[in-house]
């Protein structure tokens, strides 16, 4: 520990000489646990996500608690079961000063919908059929069929500029995105800083921070370094070993909120041995998830009772339940599989976009170390690992954090082909999901979702493991910021001393 918090204090220095200098403005730095490796509309991860509704914003979103609050779109109504209708707010303009206008809804949809632009998020909303421009403030959203998440998954499209997207094409959004935000695109250097200047003529109110200074920082201790030496106002993921350090630096303190992320290993079924759904299931017996959640979590957070969802999203089954830590079975069952121990067993993970996420691999191989798989722990940065998902060639074991947002529907589309996020598949889960998001019967969801929870259990196309906590630390001179459950930076009402 001692070393650690050495090479922390040389490290904080470095960053500080790396920083862009602002005169007298005042600057928000923010030390963040895992950049993307692009800016490019629609990329499927919160980490792009937090850094582009800076710049872009939805119709709705969602506060920190996960509550969908207006935005771009001020009210809404369900005209018919297959049409949404928003009313737009009206007066909204583009950083660039050209008015917001349905025009700008009906293109975003347009081009999520369309698969050369490969939008990430596109699977949130597979089910609707297009947008259409009543008059210059109302748009109607048309599904298939019913949707009973079209509101909530609204919150994961950031409305393009129509003008400016056209003249400047996908090169050009990711380039230099803009949009009608608080804040305005000035630099983006990938896997080191994002900078932000604020949008004076924000149509809630200009922030009152005149610079955003978002820096990659993967490592947690010198994450926390910039923070108790001043450099940084708000870092993520605080490492749970260094909680006390924040808290006893006296500028500091730490900011937690429980969140919907089901941290799971998730397999790649098309690499063999791990096509067997019985080598799958074995490898979960050889965990000892208690151990991890005492000894490294120190007991915050829970561990997910054999399905991806936390207990607080619609769709929980709880007559599942985690497999018991039983290295013998785990083995034999191995053994009966005709499992070769000489296959080496890669598990990648980031190093910071989880909390303790590395230290939790690594105690995961060793405990597949102990039943005779060959099992490493491979860390990338988070640009690298989003580039490896992209082409779904992230290896035999992955790390990973799926969010359900409180509904069912948003962590389980993962694992379906329109999710684009695993290589495992099963025409019955397929059918389920289809079913469960086409209809408005909340019960029924629910009797959909917990047949799938169990058939992803008996599956096992990943282990799933913990629900986990959201960890920021904050500078105790800064005001209005909040932990967020899903992880996105809101930064409009912060203020600086």
């Amino acid at each position: 520990m001692q070393r650690r918090h050495v090479l922390a204090a040389l490290a904080a220095p470095l960053l500080m000489a790396a920083t862009p200098a602002f005169a007298a403005d005042k600057v928000l730095t923010i030390g963040a646990a895992v950049f993307p490796d692009s800016l490019k509309p629609g990329t499927s991860s919160f980490a792009s996500q937090s850094l582009l509704v800076q710049t872009n914003e939805q119709l709705v979103q969602r506060d920190n608690k996960g509550d969908l609050q207006p935005t771009l779109a001020t009210t809404w109504e369900q005209i018919d079961p297959l049409t949404m209708r928003f009313h737009l707010r009206q007066g909204v303009k583009f950083t660039d000063g050209v008015e917001f206008t349905a025009d700008d809804v009906v293109y975003t949809i347009g081009y999520v919908q369309n698969p050369q632009n490969a939008y990430g998020a596109a699977a949130r909303i597979s089910q609707v059929s297009g947008a259409v421009a009543v008059d210059k403030y109302t748009v109607d959203i048309k599904t298939k069929v019913v949707f009973p998440t079209l509101l909530r998954a609204m919150a994961e499209i950031l409305i393009l500029p129509k003008h400016y997207a056209e003249k400047v094409g996908i090169k050009g959004l990711t380039d230099k995105p803009m949009g009608t935000g608080p804040y305005v695109f000035q630099e983006w250097v990938p896997g080191d800083h994002y900078t932000l200047t604020a949008n004076k003529g924000y149509w809630g109110g200009a922030p009152k921070v005149d610079k955003v200074l978002i820096r990659t920082i993967p490592d947690g201790s010198t994450r926390v370094a910039a923070l108790v030496s001043g450099e940084a106002q708000i870092i993520e993921e605080v490492p749970i070993d260094l909680i006390e350090q924040v808290e006893a630096s006296g500028i500091a303190k730490v900011d937690s909120i429980a969140t919907t992320v089901g941290l799971v290993l998730t397999f790649d079924p098309t690499i063999k041995p791990f096509d067997n759904a019985k080598v799958r299931e074995a490898f979960d017996y050889a965990i000892d998830k208690q151990l991890i959640l005492k000894q490294i979590l120190k007991g915050k957070g829970e561990i997910l009772d054999g399905q991806v969802l936390t207990k607080n999203a619609l769709g929980y089954n709880p007559d599942l339940k985690a497999r018991p830590y039983d290295p013998a079975k785990a083995k034999q069952m191995l053994v009966d599989a005709g499992y070769d121990f000489n296959t080496p067993v890669p598990i990648l993970t980031q190093n910071g976009k989880y909390v303790s996420d590395t230290d939790i691999c690594t105690a995961i191989a060793g405990m597949l170390n102990k039943i005779g798989v060959k099992a490493t722990v491979n860390t990338v940065e988070g640009g690298t690992f989003q580039s490896m998902s992209n082409v779904l060639k992230m290896g035999p074991l992955h790390m990973i954090g799926w969010y359900n947002l409180g509904d069912a529907d948003f962590a389980t589309v993962w694992y379906t082909k329109a999710g684009h996020r695993t290589l495992w598949y099963n025409e019955e889960y397929e059918k389920m999901f289809t079913a469960a998001r086409s209809t408005n019967d909340a019960k029924e969801r629910v009797r959909i979702y917990h047949e799938m929870g169990a058939l992803a259990y008996r599956e096992s196309p990943s282990l799933f493991l913990f629900g986990l906590p959201s960890l920021y630390a904050v500078n105790k001179d800064l005001k209005g910021f909040g932990a967020a459950a899903d992880k996105i930076l809101r930064l409009t009402k912060v203020e600086l001393k």
